[in-house]
Protein backbone atom coordinates (compact mmCIF):
# COMPACT_ATOMS: atom_id res chain seq x y z
CA UNK A 1 0.00 0.00 0.00
CA UNK A 2 1.69 3.30 -1.29
CA UNK A 3 1.33 6.45 0.31
CA UNK A 4 2.51 8.26 -2.89
CA UNK A 5 -0.99 7.40 -4.36
CA UNK A 6 -3.35 7.42 -1.43
CA UNK A 7 -4.80 4.36 0.69
CA UNK A 8 -8.04 4.44 -1.29
CA UNK A 9 -6.47 3.78 -4.96
CA UNK A 10 -8.56 4.59 -7.61
CA UNK A 11 -12.26 3.78 -7.21
CA UNK A 12 -13.21 4.58 -11.11
CA UNK A 13 -16.17 2.79 -11.93
CA UNK A 14 -17.13 1.43 -15.95
CA UNK A 15 -17.09 4.13 -18.19
CA UNK A 16 -18.84 2.56 -20.85
CA UNK A 17 -19.49 -0.64 -23.33
CA UNK A 18 -21.19 -3.30 -20.59
CA UNK A 19 -22.22 -0.90 -18.33
CA UNK A 20 -25.12 0.76 -19.90
CA UNK A 21 -26.13 -2.96 -21.82
CA UNK A 22 -28.69 -4.90 -20.77
CA UNK A 23 -26.24 -7.25 -20.61
CA UNK A 24 -24.48 -6.25 -17.49
CA UNK A 25 -27.79 -7.04 -15.04
CA UNK A 26 -27.46 -10.48 -15.66
CA UNK A 27 -23.47 -10.16 -14.48
CA UNK A 28 -22.32 -10.10 -11.27
CA UNK A 29 -20.62 -6.97 -9.85
CA UNK A 30 -17.07 -7.39 -7.95
CA UNK A 31 -13.86 -5.29 -7.33
CA UNK A 32 -10.76 -6.09 -6.08
CA UNK A 33 -8.51 -2.89 -4.27
CA UNK A 34 -11.58 -0.96 -5.61
CA UNK A 35 -11.44 -1.90 -9.07
CA UNK A 36 -14.72 -3.18 -10.35
CA UNK A 37 -14.93 -5.75 -12.66
CA UNK A 38 -17.55 -9.02 -13.49
CA UNK A 39 -17.47 -12.29 -11.64
CA UNK A 40 -19.20 -14.77 -14.05
CA UNK A 41 -17.53 -17.60 -11.70
CA UNK A 42 -15.79 -18.83 -8.72
CA UNK A 43 -14.83 -21.33 -6.91
CA UNK A 44 -13.52 -22.03 -3.21
CA UNK A 45 -11.97 -25.04 -1.68
CA UNK A 46 -13.24 -25.49 2.36
CA UNK A 47 -13.06 -28.74 4.52
CA UNK A 48 -10.64 -30.61 7.24
CA UNK A 49 -6.90 -30.87 6.88
CA UNK A 50 -6.66 -34.28 7.47
CA UNK A 51 -3.95 -36.86 7.34
CA UNK A 52 -4.88 -40.45 6.94
CA UNK A 53 -2.10 -42.94 8.36
CA UNK A 54 -1.69 -46.70 7.57
CA UNK A 55 -0.33 -49.07 10.27
CA UNK A 56 1.68 -52.42 8.98
CA UNK A 57 -0.22 -55.52 9.41
CA UNK A 58 -3.52 -53.71 10.08
CA UNK A 59 -6.37 -53.29 7.21
CA UNK A 60 -7.90 -50.02 8.72
CA UNK A 61 -6.60 -46.98 9.12
CA UNK A 62 -6.93 -43.62 11.53
CA UNK A 63 -7.32 -40.18 11.02
CA UNK A 64 -5.51 -37.11 12.07
CA UNK A 65 -7.31 -33.76 11.97
CA UNK A 66 -4.92 -30.63 11.97
CA UNK A 67 -7.91 -27.96 12.07
CA UNK A 68 -10.08 -26.34 9.21
CA UNK A 69 -9.00 -25.71 5.44
CA UNK A 70 -10.02 -22.60 4.12
CA UNK A 71 -9.27 -22.79 1.20
CA UNK A 72 -8.01 -20.04 -1.99
CA UNK A 73 -10.85 -18.23 -3.67
CA UNK A 74 -10.23 -18.92 -7.37
CA UNK A 75 -11.62 -15.94 -9.77
CA UNK A 76 -12.28 -15.70 -13.30
CA UNK A 77 -12.82 -12.05 -13.93
CA UNK A 78 -13.97 -9.77 -17.31
CA UNK A 79 -12.71 -6.13 -17.68
CA UNK A 80 -15.48 -4.71 -20.75
CA UNK A 81 -15.75 -1.54 -22.13
CA UNK A 82 -13.73 1.26 -23.95
CA UNK A 83 -11.79 1.63 -21.62
CA UNK A 84 -10.61 -1.92 -20.96
CA UNK A 85 -7.12 -1.33 -21.52
CA UNK A 86 -6.94 1.42 -19.00
CA UNK A 87 -8.46 -0.50 -16.35
CA UNK A 88 -6.53 -3.60 -17.15
CA UNK A 89 -3.92 -1.85 -16.16
CA UNK A 90 -4.94 -0.54 -13.07
CA UNK A 91 -6.20 -3.93 -12.09
CA UNK A 92 -2.35 -5.55 -12.71
CA UNK A 93 -1.39 -2.55 -10.36
CA UNK A 94 -4.00 -3.84 -7.84
CA UNK A 95 -2.77 -7.59 -8.56
CA UNK A 96 0.65 -6.08 -7.62
CA UNK A 97 0.21 -3.99 -4.47
CA UNK A 98 1.40 -5.59 -1.20
CA UNK A 99 -0.72 -6.77 1.67
CA UNK A 100 -4.14 -7.66 2.23
CA UNK A 101 -6.79 -5.82 1.13
CA UNK A 102 -10.95 -5.97 0.27
CA UNK A 103 -12.40 -8.18 -1.88
CA UNK A 104 -16.45 -7.56 -2.94
CA UNK A 105 -17.53 -10.91 -3.84
CA UNK A 106 -20.45 -10.96 -5.36
CA UNK A 107 -22.20 -14.23 -3.43
CA UNK A 108 -19.66 -13.95 -0.14
CA UNK A 109 -19.43 -10.27 0.12
CA UNK A 110 -16.76 -7.87 1.13
CA UNK A 111 -13.81 -10.35 1.99
CA UNK A 112 -10.35 -9.52 3.56
CA UNK A 113 -8.42 -11.30 1.43
CA UNK A 114 -4.51 -11.90 0.42
CA UNK A 115 -3.53 -12.41 -3.08
CA UNK A 116 -2.33 -16.35 -3.32
CA UNK A 117 -1.00 -16.34 -6.55
CA UNK A 118 0.10 -14.02 -9.43
CA UNK A 119 -2.90 -13.23 -11.43
CA UNK A 120 -3.33 -13.34 -15.25
CA UNK A 121 -4.72 -10.58 -17.57
CA UNK A 122 -5.25 -12.11 -21.09
CA UNK A 123 -5.94 -9.87 -24.10
CA UNK A 124 -7.06 -11.46 -27.12
CA UNK A 125 -7.62 -9.63 -30.45
CA UNK A 126 -11.11 -12.11 -31.17
CA UNK A 127 -12.42 -10.03 -27.95
CA UNK A 128 -12.34 -6.19 -28.30
CA UNK A 129 -12.83 -4.08 -26.15
CA UNK A 130 -12.64 -6.92 -23.31
CA UNK A 131 -9.94 -8.52 -21.08
CA UNK A 132 -10.21 -11.40 -19.21
CA UNK A 133 -8.46 -11.97 -15.49
CA UNK A 134 -7.58 -14.61 -13.48
CA UNK A 135 -6.76 -14.68 -10.34
CA UNK A 136 -6.17 -17.09 -6.95
CA UNK A 137 -7.15 -15.24 -3.34
CA UNK A 138 -7.17 -16.57 0.24
CA UNK A 139 -9.18 -15.55 3.07
CA UNK A 140 -6.98 -13.04 5.83
CA UNK A 141 -6.87 -15.45 8.87
CA UNK A 142 -8.52 -14.11 12.07
CA UNK A 143 -6.14 -12.97 15.04
CA UNK A 144 -4.52 -15.59 16.91
CA UNK A 145 -6.13 -15.76 20.29
CA UNK A 146 -2.79 -17.38 21.22
CA UNK A 147 -1.24 -16.40 24.80
CA UNK A 148 2.35 -18.13 24.41
CA UNK A 149 5.86 -16.00 23.82
CA UNK A 150 5.12 -14.99 20.66
CA UNK A 151 1.78 -13.90 20.37
CA UNK A 152 3.23 -10.53 21.02
CA UNK A 153 5.42 -10.17 18.25
CA UNK A 154 3.53 -8.35 15.54
CA UNK A 155 4.50 -5.97 13.01
CA UNK A 156 2.61 -2.94 14.63
CA UNK A 157 3.05 -0.46 11.66
CA UNK A 158 1.58 -2.92 9.13
CA UNK A 159 -1.36 -2.98 11.63
CA UNK A 160 -1.47 0.33 11.52
CA UNK A 161 -1.67 0.86 7.33
CA UNK A 162 -4.05 -2.40 7.39
CA UNK A 163 -6.42 -1.20 9.90
CA UNK A 164 -6.35 2.61 7.89
CA UNK A 165 -7.00 0.28 4.67
CA UNK A 166 -10.16 -1.36 6.34
CA UNK A 167 -11.55 2.29 7.51
CA UNK A 168 -11.05 2.95 3.68
CA UNK A 169 -12.94 -0.06 2.33
CA UNK A 170 -16.05 0.53 4.64
CA UNK A 171 -16.28 4.37 3.86
CA UNK A 172 -16.25 2.51 -0.09
CA UNK A 173 -18.77 0.42 1.30
CA UNK A 174 -21.23 2.86 3.12
CA UNK A 175 -21.26 4.62 0.08
CA UNK A 176 -22.31 2.07 -2.49
CA UNK A 177 -25.16 0.79 0.00
CA UNK A 178 -26.01 4.45 0.61
CA UNK A 179 -26.22 5.98 -3.12
CA UNK A 180 -27.43 2.10 -5.03
CA UNK A 181 -30.86 3.36 -6.11
CA UNK A 182 -31.46 3.47 -9.80
CA UNK A 183 -33.28 6.17 -9.68
CA UNK A 184 -31.61 8.71 -7.08
CA UNK A 185 -33.94 10.72 -5.44
CA UNK A 186 -33.57 14.52 -5.58
CA UNK A 187 -33.01 15.05 -2.37
CA UNK A 188 -30.03 12.30 -1.99
CA UNK A 189 -28.69 13.75 -5.11
CA UNK A 190 -28.76 17.33 -3.33
CA UNK A 191 -26.88 16.15 -0.46
CA UNK A 192 -24.06 14.35 -2.39
CA UNK A 193 -23.56 17.76 -3.95
CA UNK A 194 -23.90 19.87 -0.83
CA UNK A 195 -21.50 18.26 1.61
CA UNK A 196 -19.05 17.70 -1.73
CA UNK A 197 -19.26 21.60 -1.42
CA UNK A 198 -18.81 21.38 1.85
CA UNK A 199 -15.27 19.38 1.40
CA UNK A 200 -14.13 21.47 -1.73
CA UNK A 201 -14.55 24.69 1.24
CA UNK A 202 -12.36 23.03 3.76
CA UNK A 203 -9.66 21.77 1.89
CA UNK A 204 -9.62 25.21 -0.22
CA UNK A 205 -9.14 27.05 2.78
CA UNK A 206 -6.31 24.44 4.41
CA UNK A 207 -4.44 24.25 1.46
CA UNK A 208 -3.96 27.90 0.46
CA UNK A 209 -1.79 28.01 4.11
CA UNK A 210 0.15 25.21 3.41
CA UNK A 211 3.56 23.90 2.74
CA UNK A 212 4.18 24.52 -1.32
CA UNK A 213 4.09 20.77 -1.70
CA UNK A 214 0.89 20.24 -0.28
CA UNK A 215 -0.74 22.72 -2.75
CA UNK A 216 1.02 20.99 -5.64
CA UNK A 217 -0.09 17.59 -5.03
CA UNK A 218 -3.44 18.47 -4.68
CA UNK A 219 -4.03 21.08 -7.42
CA UNK A 220 -5.72 18.47 -9.93
CA UNK A 221 -7.88 16.52 -6.89
CA UNK A 222 -9.24 19.81 -5.32
CA UNK A 223 -10.25 20.98 -8.84
CA UNK A 224 -11.99 17.58 -9.64
CA UNK A 225 -13.36 18.40 -5.68
CA UNK A 226 -14.52 21.86 -7.06
CA UNK A 227 -16.24 20.81 -10.03
CA UNK A 228 -18.40 18.03 -8.19
CA UNK A 229 -19.85 15.02 -9.65
CA UNK A 230 -23.40 14.91 -11.69
CA UNK A 231 -25.70 12.06 -10.96
CA UNK A 232 -26.42 9.43 -13.47
CA UNK A 233 -30.20 9.49 -14.43
CA UNK A 234 -29.66 5.83 -14.63
CA UNK A 235 -27.56 4.17 -11.88
CA UNK A 236 -26.93 0.62 -12.27
CA UNK A 237 -23.55 0.02 -11.06
CA UNK A 238 -21.06 1.47 -8.09
CA UNK A 239 -19.60 3.83 -10.68
CA UNK A 240 -21.43 7.06 -8.82
CA UNK A 241 -20.91 5.57 -5.43
CA UNK A 242 -17.38 5.13 -6.31
CA UNK A 243 -16.78 8.67 -8.21
CA UNK A 244 -17.89 10.58 -4.91
CA UNK A 245 -15.94 8.43 -2.97
CA UNK A 246 -13.06 9.13 -5.22
CA UNK A 247 -13.66 12.76 -4.94
CA UNK A 248 -13.98 13.17 -1.03
CA UNK A 249 -10.38 11.13 -0.39
CA UNK A 250 -8.47 11.70 -3.17
CA UNK A 251 -8.06 15.77 -1.33
CA UNK A 252 -6.98 14.32 1.57
CA UNK A 253 -4.71 10.94 0.15
CA UNK A 254 -2.62 13.49 -1.78
CA UNK A 255 -1.84 15.50 1.10
CA UNK A 256 -0.40 12.26 2.60
CA UNK A 257 1.63 11.23 -0.69
CA UNK A 258 3.47 14.35 -0.37
CA UNK A 259 4.67 13.76 3.27
CA UNK A 260 8.91 13.43 2.80
CA UNK A 261 10.49 9.71 3.20
CA UNK A 262 13.56 11.34 5.29
CA UNK A 263 15.91 10.44 2.34
CA UNK A 264 18.64 12.46 1.37
CA UNK A 265 19.05 13.48 -2.26
CA UNK A 266 22.78 12.61 -3.44
CA UNK A 267 23.48 16.36 -4.86
CA UNK A 268 20.96 18.50 -2.67
CA UNK A 269 18.43 17.92 0.39
CA UNK A 270 15.58 15.99 -1.00
CA UNK A 271 13.15 18.54 1.12
CA UNK A 272 14.69 21.91 -1.07
CA UNK A 273 15.83 22.90 -4.42
CA UNK A 274 17.52 25.40 -5.16
CA UNK A 275 16.03 28.09 -4.28
CA UNK A 276 15.26 27.01 -0.46
CA UNK A 277 11.90 26.27 -1.29
CA UNK A 278 10.19 23.48 0.61
CA UNK A 279 9.51 20.24 -2.21
CA UNK A 280 8.20 17.88 0.71
CA UNK A 281 6.47 18.41 3.99
CA UNK A 282 6.54 16.97 7.37
CA UNK A 283 4.84 13.83 8.40
CA UNK A 284 4.02 16.07 11.74
CA UNK A 285 2.58 18.89 9.39
CA UNK A 286 0.55 16.64 7.09
CA UNK A 287 -1.38 14.86 9.74
CA UNK A 288 -2.17 18.27 11.53
CA UNK A 289 -3.14 19.38 8.76
CA UNK A 290 -5.32 16.20 7.94
CA UNK A 291 -6.96 15.92 11.66
CA UNK A 292 -7.95 19.43 11.32
CA UNK A 293 -9.59 18.67 7.90
CA UNK A 294 -11.47 16.13 9.23
CA UNK A 295 -12.97 17.59 12.05
CA UNK A 296 -13.76 20.40 9.96
CA UNK A 297 -15.38 18.52 7.62
CA UNK A 298 -17.33 16.85 10.82
CA UNK A 299 -18.44 19.95 11.86
CA UNK A 300 -20.18 21.41 8.55
CA UNK A 301 -21.70 18.34 7.38
CA UNK A 302 -23.25 18.73 11.35
CA UNK A 303 -24.19 21.58 10.64
CA UNK A 304 -25.27 20.81 6.87
CA UNK A 305 -27.63 18.32 8.09
CA UNK A 306 -29.71 20.00 10.49
CA UNK A 307 -30.90 22.40 6.94
CA UNK A 308 -31.09 19.38 4.57
CA UNK A 309 -34.28 17.52 3.36
CA UNK A 310 -32.20 14.62 3.85
CA UNK A 311 -30.19 14.94 7.11
CA UNK A 312 -29.01 11.31 7.84
CA UNK A 313 -27.64 10.90 4.14
CA UNK A 314 -25.59 14.40 4.71
CA UNK A 315 -24.71 12.41 7.64
CA UNK A 316 -23.16 9.30 5.54
CA UNK A 317 -21.73 11.19 3.26
CA UNK A 318 -19.65 13.34 5.93
CA UNK A 319 -18.57 10.50 7.66
CA UNK A 320 -17.29 8.43 5.07
CA UNK A 321 -15.07 11.69 4.06
CA UNK A 322 -13.85 12.32 7.78
CA UNK A 323 -13.19 8.78 7.93
CA UNK A 324 -11.34 8.32 4.74
CA UNK A 325 -9.51 11.49 5.95
CA UNK A 326 -8.62 10.29 9.32
CA UNK A 327 -7.09 6.93 7.35
CA UNK A 328 -4.69 9.23 5.63
CA UNK A 329 -3.66 10.87 8.49
CA UNK A 330 -2.90 7.65 10.30
CA UNK A 331 -0.96 6.79 7.28
CA UNK A 332 0.94 9.94 7.77
CA UNK A 333 1.46 9.52 11.12
CA UNK A 334 3.35 6.21 10.33
CA UNK A 335 5.80 8.30 8.65
CA UNK A 336 6.43 9.73 12.19
CA UNK A 337 9.81 9.89 14.35
CA UNK A 338 9.72 11.37 17.88
CA UNK A 339 11.96 12.52 20.02
CA UNK A 340 11.07 11.61 23.27
CA UNK A 341 8.01 9.38 25.03
CA UNK A 342 6.14 12.34 25.78
CA UNK A 343 5.89 13.42 21.83
CA UNK A 344 5.01 10.06 21.42
CA UNK A 345 2.29 9.90 23.61
CA UNK A 346 0.79 13.34 22.76
CA UNK A 347 1.11 11.97 19.43
CA UNK A 348 -0.74 8.64 19.81
CA UNK A 349 -4.11 10.68 22.04
CA UNK A 350 -4.14 13.07 19.62
CA UNK A 351 -4.97 10.40 16.81
CA UNK A 352 -7.14 8.20 18.94
CA UNK A 353 -8.93 11.85 19.95
CA UNK A 354 -9.58 12.04 16.27
CA UNK A 355 -10.84 8.25 15.91
CA UNK A 356 -13.13 8.81 18.86
CA UNK A 357 -14.50 11.65 17.17
CA UNK A 358 -15.29 9.76 14.37
CA UNK A 359 -16.85 6.86 16.06
CA UNK A 360 -18.89 9.90 17.68
CA UNK A 361 -20.02 10.45 14.25
CA UNK A 362 -21.05 7.20 13.40
CA UNK A 363 -23.21 7.03 16.25
CA UNK A 364 -25.28 10.38 15.50
CA UNK A 365 -25.45 8.33 11.90
CA UNK A 366 -27.23 5.52 13.35
CA UNK A 367 -29.47 7.73 15.52
CA UNK A 368 -30.34 9.44 12.40
CA UNK A 369 -31.81 6.36 11.33
CA UNK A 370 -29.69 6.18 8.38
CA UNK A 371 -30.30 3.32 5.79
CA UNK A 372 -26.97 1.95 5.75
CA UNK A 373 -25.43 -1.41 7.65
CA UNK A 374 -22.73 0.33 9.73
CA UNK A 375 -21.75 -2.29 11.88
CA UNK A 376 -18.56 -3.36 10.07
CA UNK A 377 -17.16 0.70 10.04
CA UNK A 378 -17.90 0.61 13.85
CA UNK A 379 -15.78 -2.31 13.79
CA UNK A 380 -13.23 -1.12 11.53
CA UNK A 381 -12.85 2.26 13.98
CA UNK A 382 -12.24 -0.14 16.75
CA UNK A 383 -9.86 -2.00 15.00
CA UNK A 384 -7.88 1.59 13.82
CA UNK A 385 -7.85 2.76 17.75
CA UNK A 386 -6.14 -0.45 18.56
CA UNK A 387 -3.56 -0.36 15.89
CA UNK A 388 -2.39 3.13 16.98
CA UNK A 389 -1.58 2.61 20.80
CA UNK A 390 -0.18 -0.39 19.78
CA UNK A 391 2.10 0.82 17.54
CA UNK A 392 2.84 4.16 19.67
CA UNK A 393 3.47 1.93 22.86
CA UNK A 394 6.11 -0.31 20.98
CA UNK A 395 7.79 2.34 20.13
CA UNK A 396 7.83 3.80 23.73
CA UNK A 397 10.11 1.71 25.50
CA UNK A 398 12.86 2.73 22.78
CA UNK A 399 12.33 6.45 23.54
CA UNK A 400 14.17 9.04 26.18
CA UNK A 401 11.88 10.94 28.92
CA UNK A 402 11.77 14.33 29.05
CA UNK A 403 12.64 15.19 32.65
CA UNK A 404 11.60 18.46 34.72
CA UNK A 405 14.83 20.47 35.55
CA UNK A 406 14.77 22.67 38.26
CA UNK A 407 16.48 26.42 37.39
CA UNK A 408 16.94 28.80 40.31
CA UNK A 409 17.89 31.43 38.61
CA UNK A 410 18.01 32.92 34.85
CA UNK A 411 20.75 31.29 33.34
CA UNK A 412 22.02 30.45 29.81
CA UNK A 413 20.73 26.72 28.41
CA UNK A 414 24.28 26.57 27.79
CA UNK A 415 25.15 25.82 31.44
CA UNK A 416 21.77 23.74 31.72
CA UNK A 417 22.83 21.37 28.57
CA UNK A 418 26.19 20.52 30.13
CA UNK A 419 24.94 19.74 33.38
CA UNK A 420 22.67 16.59 31.58
CA UNK A 421 24.77 15.48 28.99
CA UNK A 422 28.62 16.96 30.47
CA UNK A 423 29.41 13.09 30.81
CA UNK A 424 29.18 12.51 26.60
CA UNK A 425 30.27 16.00 24.85
CA UNK A 426 29.08 14.95 22.03
CA UNK A 427 25.42 15.30 23.09
CA UNK A 428 25.51 18.85 24.46
CA UNK A 429 24.43 20.34 21.11
CA UNK A 430 21.40 17.95 20.45
CA UNK A 431 20.54 18.57 24.52
CA UNK A 432 20.72 22.41 23.69
CA UNK A 433 18.46 22.53 20.48
CA UNK A 434 15.94 20.17 21.78
CA UNK A 435 15.77 22.21 25.44
CA UNK A 436 15.36 25.83 23.08
CA UNK A 437 12.63 23.95 21.11
CA UNK A 438 10.75 22.63 23.43
CA UNK A 439 10.24 25.30 25.65
CA UNK A 440 10.02 27.89 23.50
CA UNK A 441 13.13 29.84 24.39
CA UNK A 442 13.18 33.62 22.80
CA UNK A 443 16.69 33.58 24.15
CA UNK A 444 18.83 30.82 24.70
CA UNK A 445 20.49 32.85 27.32
CA UNK A 446 17.67 33.47 29.10
CA UNK A 447 16.36 30.15 30.70
CA UNK A 448 14.71 30.19 34.09
CA UNK A 449 13.93 31.06 36.86
CA UNK A 450 11.32 28.17 37.39
CA UNK A 451 11.57 24.61 36.13
CA UNK A 452 12.35 23.61 32.51
CA UNK A 453 11.26 20.15 30.16
CA UNK A 454 15.01 18.54 28.93
CA UNK A 455 15.42 15.40 27.11
CA UNK A 456 16.91 12.79 29.23
CA UNK A 457 19.68 11.51 26.88
CA UNK A 458 20.41 7.99 29.67
CA UNK A 459 16.98 7.21 29.09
Amino acid sequence: MSIGTGILGSQLGLTGGLAASPLSSILSLASWRGVNFYMPNSREAAGRRVAQMYFPGRDDFRMQDFGQFDGPIQVRGILVGDDYVLRADRMRKALLAKGAATLVHPWWGALRCYLLQAGQIEFSDREIRMARFEATFVRKPPASISTGLFSTITDTLTNVLEAADALVDQGVLALRGLLSPVVLPLALASAVSSTITVAANVWNAATTSAPEPVQSATQTSLAALQTGIVAPVSNTDTTYADGVTDLLVNVPATIAGAVSTGQTAAIAPATQVADGSQTSVDPVQATALLLDGATQIGAQAQALSVRSLAPADVLVIGLVARAGTVAQAMAAQSAMTYASQSDAIASRDTMTAALDALASDLTNVILAGAEVPLAAMSGAIRDARAAVVADISSRLGRLPKVVAVPVPRQMSAWLIAYAVAGDTPANVAAVWDDLVSRNGLTHPALAGPGSVDVLETSS
